[in-house]
């Protein structure tokens, strides 16, 4: 057995951790006097609070949750009034709810914001990222609780499947048939082969101190105790484990350390307090191991929802956790960083890029089982993939499923992207949503790119966002009422172009520093091929036919379809239809 030797310090870690945007979703509890309350949880792991539908901000106090009083300091205290929702509140619960001090407690979330955002510059990170091509081997230990242990029937054959599966994953008790793909298929499939990870699995082990001792919280602060979690782990596993192999460049760093620990993930709705929150980040050099410092690490969790939903014929059905979150975290121990809004200002409509982006709110998409694709840029960022340049010419343009073209303005800092989502293969679950061709907007230049970057707090400002095609990308974070929740998720079909609202013109784009006056027209969708074509620069004729031809394509050989794809020029290979030739139409 290798001997161990762990240098821990927890004064002198500098551990900053990036973790899950908090889902959205509102949930329901039960309130110990019987009646029905439905909240919504906010923030992420640097900063997090629950809220009524419209807002009223609550205190948990035992097994329920009250009126919060917020001090000048902006901290939330439980009252002895139980919360409940706006149309059941007696008169001296809404009259409490009104006189709320809710300045109070935004300044402080904003402090709280402002200090993670400050505590690591942006540029070389001092702990390498993980490496992004290649098949490099990912150190993963699984651990369960005396106060929570595995609900999985087979902690090592459930895991093997959800991280280094092929194909289309089976039941192995807890749904695990659910998500679309496992973690190293996903990655596999954003790199086109590029990239295939490997997760080598070891445990589960029972750790010495129970759940609620790793996942204690402290005021706003989550997980106090997480960098013992990875120590334990660390401890539990050294018997099994050649260090070495997990150490890709000999820089005596051990790659990343991933733990899926047993149980639910505070970032989802309804879990508790003591639950830990999934997240990634480093040690400063606070566990070294026969000479291997721990470097980055990750913390996932084992199953998806929460104690109580969903429900299926009475009983609580238990679900292995979707992809999504474990996909979010992993990504950010390459580099890449959040982009939902982290400070409250920049919390508002048209700033992030909500279910669009695995960044954001895509981990959650179909509750993570189906989480959003990678998109154009951050392939390219990874080096996966070389975006093409739309020439600044007059043409039709036609934009297979998942194809891509960049659009450059007159600011090189600045530039768009053409995405044609369709509901095929991981977008199956975005697609959903929304499908057509998504326009990006980009002002992050890739030299810059770091975890910790803060991409769209600027308000008004993002550098990376959707320029939505009826002019509305809702935030998350405005949306307080059921209402406004589920319009907020409907929202998204009117992103794409050309989107529920048919909108097949887009003039010019603002931008932060310039405005785009590139126009597209007659912008349309072919579900049926899932193919999106436009007129860009120039409008076509009214047959729908591109003007321009070349030297060996005659104009007068050239056929169309009625909404003006250009197909070729030998009608023998068309399947049946309606098209146009020379300016004529034909029936085939």
């Amino acid at each position: 057995m290798k001997k161990l030797l762990l240098t821990f310090c927890l004064v002198a870690a500098t551990i900053v951790a990036r973790a899950a945007k908090a889902d959205p979703t509102p949930f329901v509890v039960t309130q110990p006097d019987g009646t029905q309350l439905t909240l919504v949880l906010h923030g992420d792991e640097h900063f997090s609070w629950i809220s009524t539908l419209d807002g009223i901000l609550v205190a948990k106090k035992n097994k329920g949750y009250y009126v919060a009083n917020v001090t000048s300091d902006g901290i939330l205290e439980a009252t002895n009034l139980l919360a409940h929702n706006a149309e059941s509140r007696i008169a001296v619960e809404a009259k409490m709810a009104k006189a709320q001090k809710k300045t109070f407690f935004f300044e402080r979330a904003n402090r709280k914001m402002t200090a993670a955002r400050r505590a690591i510059g942006i540029g070389q990170p001092s702990i390498p990222y993980f490496p992004h091509e290649g098949s490099p081997k990912v150190l993963t230990i699984l651990v369960d609780f005396s106060d929570n242990p595995f609900t999985v029937k087979d902690p090592k054959a459930s895991f093997e499947q959800y991280l280094n599966g092929e194909g289309k994953p089976k039941s192995l008790g807890t749904n695990e048939q659910l998500n679309y793909g496992s973690v190293r298929q996903y990655f596999k499939d954003m790199s086109n082969g590029k990239f295939t990870p490997q997760f080598s699995l070891v445990g589960p082990y029972r750790m010495p101190k129970p759940l609620a001792f790793y996942g204690k919280d402290a005021g706003s602060s989550h997980d106090v105790n997480i960098i013992e979690l990875i120590k334990d782990a660390c401890e539990a596993a050294k018997g099994q484990i050649n260090w070495k192999d997990y150490d890709s460049n000999d820089d005596k760093i051990i790659d990343l350390v991933y733990v899926v620990y047993a149980g639910y993930a505070q970032s989802m709705r309804g879990n508790l307090d003591t639950d830990i929150w999934p997240k990634s980040s480093y040690l400063s050099g606070s566990v070294v191991i026969d000479g291997y410092t721990i470097g980055r690490y990750g913390v996932s969790n084992e199953l998806n929802a929460n104690r109580t939903s969903p429900v299926k014929d009475g009983q609580v059905v238990k679900m292995i956790n979707g992809i999504g979150l474990f996909c979010h975290e992993f990504s950010h121990t390459m580099g890449l960083p959040d982009f939902y809004p982290i400070a409250d200002a920049a919390r508002i409509d048209n700033q992030g890029m909500e279910y669009w982006d695995l960044m954001d709110g895509g981990e959650y998409t179909n509750n993570g089982f189906s989480p959003t694709p990678y998109t154009p840029w951050e392939k390219e960022v990874m080096g996966w993939t070389s975006l093409t340049t739309l020439e600044d010419k007059a043409q039709t343009v036609t934009l297979k499923a998942d194809e891509a073209r960049k659009i450059e303005s007159e600011n090189s800092d600045e530039y768009i992207i053409l995405h044609n989502i369709q509901d095929k293969d991981w977008h199956s679950g975005i697609a959903k949503l929304g499908h057509g061709m998504l326009i990006y907007r980009v002002n992050y230049g890739k030299s810059r790119v770091n975890m910790y970057d803060h991409v769209n707090d600027t308000p008004g400002k993002p550098g990376m966002t959707v320029v939505p095609a009826d002019g509305e990308l809702f935030s998350s974070y405005t949306a307080n009422t059921k209402e406004e929740h589920k319009r907020y998720r409907e929202s998204h079909k009117g992103d794409p172009f050309p989107g529920e609202k048919a909108v097949t013109e887009l003039l010019e784009i603002k931008l932060n520093l310039s405005t785009l006056k590139k126009p597209f027209y007659n912008i349309t969708e072919d579900e049926k091929e899932q193919t999106v074509t436009f007129n860009y620069l120039k409008k076509s004729d009214p047959t729908g036919i591109n003007t321009i031809a070349t030297d060996s394509e005659p104009a007068n050989e050239r056929i169309y379809t009625l909404d003006g794809r250009y197909v070729g020029t030998n009608h023998t290979a068309l399947p049946q239809g309606i098209y146009i030739k020379g300016g004529k139409k034909f029936v085939k």
